[in-house]
């Protein structure tokens, strides 16, 4: 399989020799001609083409979205070079997401933002919990950061920055059914009173019973469970001149499958759900200078129940429970922020930005659900819940105070200069002060070359600090925040029907935070291993894509990453993805599919291949009927999970169909 996506990678590369030649003048193609292409903003908080961007960057429309058939952010990560999806259930079933390398369960060492507003929570880091299964029916485009970006972003900015860009002034519905007795209604709204005064609305729900699978769990127990999901997701934002108020809602629920690893049918259950209120007020006081003030408050829930032990199974000699013990989690957080930011343009070369934040982010309630006594193991007859010093954390909260600047400074028309630094100060642990210095060189339009180095961090987060009470993992106060330095260099090219980009980096980490022996303590009675810190990790790579329009009706596009042989990876030192795009009079087909290499951390897994097809029909000017096969050979596979050897199964074909309305 390696093979095969190495032939195709040079075929289309070879290809592009027998291309046109390149041509300043020429129109991108391949949907880079759409206009929302050309600018992403993630990389400086200014608008920058992909070439000029001080950054590794990525940027992918709603156009390609669908046409890859693809409806959650997790699930289009398989197809941006250096990222992977992989679904784990350490933490309950989530999909952890991959950057450079590095596969963690809750997703911490990525930043994702909607609309410039963070996601991550407060007690992981991470997006993996509380953020399951995000949606793109309401995207307009996505902008990725491959690569560090602590100097604008802070925290979690540490391998990758994810910034969702909701979409605006459409009307559209979209109903969908599946194989898996389930469907979906999405609608966008729009509303413009004025050129000055916006409205947009979105509201998402979707449902389905799952697969049906046949799997041995951490305590030995082998049954049928299936993995039913639901949601909701309710999007607003308004504008009125210099005022924007964005509002939005998420929730999750999954049940059965595993739950900490755990099998229980109808006892298992993870339930989530997030929402938040940002108001932004942006002003243009001279021509040089602009400021924006932002305040957000959000508000997160966590109730997860699992089946901790089940009944008749032996936990220490002759001994075993008569009823199953049930148990979870129980966590509410929210987080308040204001930021404050102002651009000054020195001369038509020279552009000063700096900002400022205060935040203060906290645990409003902790409980620990359980029908047995933690000391004892004796039955109590319900679930109880248990606050203060018997819960697994506590009500802690922290606050950050940050400040950055960031001067972008042209040289001359091809030497591009960006700097910036910035200084975080958190309550809990201490402070952290990222630079970052990127020189890029544009001899030719559409033709760029990016010398970029640059720190990050990642602050220790309320599991690896406080937990206690648990059989997984004991908190250690006093860790420091994990540290990257990245070294990396790009290449960036575009000839009249074809693109190439490659990029070499080269991280080196410190303070890596990672589970170790047993601390005997009071707090600890399930002798759970606690969290040291280690120094000299590192890893080095290459990420490529390569894209090429073979007639007006056929384009393809072909992904590669690789380390080398000394990378401290947990993932597969090889991985790719491919896509062929092709249309046919009023007939749109997609077919798209991602490679990975043999994994060492899952035993008894080959090389594989997912590949899924989304074909699109335009019935009407305004709808289009969309079929979609996930899993198109309804492949086996396993994916990475630190209690599995063996990994943990994923869903198999899944045949989706929907019509499109807009209006």
């Amino acid at each position: 399989m390696k093979n095969v996506f190495f032939t195709v990678f040079f075929i289309l590369l070879s290809a592009s020799i027998y291309a046109e030649d390149f041509d300043e003048n020429a129109v991108d193609i391949f949907s880079l001609s759409l206009q929302d292409l050309q600018t992403i903003t993630v990389a400086s908080l200014h608008k920058d083409t992909i070439y000029t961007a001080p950054a590794s960057v990525t940027l992918i429309t709603r156009q390609q979205i669908k046409q890859m058939g693809i409806t959650s952010l997790q699930s289009l990560l398989n197809f941006v070079p250096g990222f992977q999806s992989t679904r784990d259930t350490e933490q309950g079933l989530a999909n952890r997401i991959v950057a450079r390398g590095r596969s963690t369960a809750l997703s911490e060492s990525v930043l994702v933002l909607i609309d410039g507003q963070r996601l991550n929570d407060l007690y992981t880091g991470g997006i993996s919990i509380l953020n399951r299964m995000l949606t793109t029916n309401n995207v307009e485009k996505i902008e990725i950061i491959r690569g560090p970006g602590s100097a604008l972003y802070g925290s979690n900015a540490f391998l990758g920055v994810i910034n969702i860009i909701t979409q605006s002034h459409l009307n559209e519905v979209i109903l969908s059914g599946n194989s898996l007795n389930g469907g979906s209604a999405s609608v966008l709204l729009n509303k413009s009173f004025s050129k000055q005064q916006n409205l947009d609305l979105f509201f998402n729900i979707f449902k389905d019973k799952g697969e049906s699978y046949k799997i041995t769990d951490v305590h030995g127990v082998t049954e049928r469970t299936k993995d039913p999901a639901k949601g909701l997701d309710g999007y607003l934002k308004y504008q009125y001149k210099n005022w924007s108020l964005n509002a939005r809602y998420m929730r999750r629920q999954l049940d059965d499958f595993m739950v900490f690893s755990a099998l229980g049918n109808d006892i298992n259950k993870e339930k989530t759900s997030q929402w938040s209120v940002i108001i932004d007020y942006s002003k243009q006081l001279t021509t040089k200078l602009d400021y924006s003030v932002v305040i957000s408050h959000n508000e997160n829930t966590w109730r997860s129940l699992a089946t901790l032990i089940p009944p008749n199974i032996e936990i220490s000699p002759n001994f075993s429970l008569t009823e199953r013990f049930v148990g979870g989690p129980l966590l509410d957080s929210n987080r308040s922020e204001i930021k404050v930011s102002a651009n000054y343009q020195i001369n038509q070369s020279h552009q000063l930005s700096l900002g400022s934040a205060y935040q203060i982010a906290k645990l409003t309630d902790v409980a620990t659900a359980v029908t047995h006594d933690l000391a004892t193991l004796e039955y109590l007859g319900q679930l109880v819940y248990l606050r203060g010093d018997a819960a697994f954390n506590d009500k802690k909260s922290r606050i950050i105070k940050s400040i950055f600047i960031q001067d972008q400074y042209a040289i001359n028309k091809q030497l591009h200069l960006t700097t910036g630094i910035r200084y975080d100060k958190y309550s809990d642990f201490g402070q952290s002060v990222n630079p970052r210095i990127a020189l890029l060189w544009t001899p030719k339009r559409k033709n760029s070359f990016k010398f970029i180095y640059a720190t990050a961090f990642r602050a220790p987060n309320f599991l690896e600090l406080y937990d206690r009470n648990n059989v997984a993992d004991f908190g250690y106060p006093n860790l420091k925040a994990e540290k990257v330095t990245t070294t990396e260099i790009a290449w960036l090219t575009t000839g009249n029907k074809w693109n190439f980009e490659i990029t070499a980096f080269a991280n080196n980490f410190k303070n890596v935070i990672e589970l170790a022996g047993v601390v005997e303590h009071i707090n600890n009675p399930f002798g759970a291993p606690s969290f040291i810190q280690k120094n000299n990790q590192q890893s080095q790579g290459i990420e490529t894509a390569y894209q090429i329009k073979l007639s007006d009706a056929l384009q393809i596009k072909a992904l590669w990453n690789w380390f080398t042989p000394k990378a401290d990876i947990n993932i597969e030192r090889n991985s790719g993805a491919l896509v062929i795009d092709y249309q046919w009079q009023n007939t749109h087909f997609n077919l798209n599919s991602y490679y990975r290499g043999k994994n060492k951390h899952i035993i008894n897994q080959s090389a594989y291949s997912v590949t899924n097809i989304n074909i699109r029909q335009q019935l009407m000017h305004n709808k289009t009927l969309v079929l979609t096969i996930n899993n198109l050979f309804d492949k086996n596979f396993m994916t990475q999970s630190k209690p599995f050897p063996q990994g943990v199964v994923n869903r198999g074909r899944v045949i989706k169909l929907a019509i499109e309305f807009d209006f």
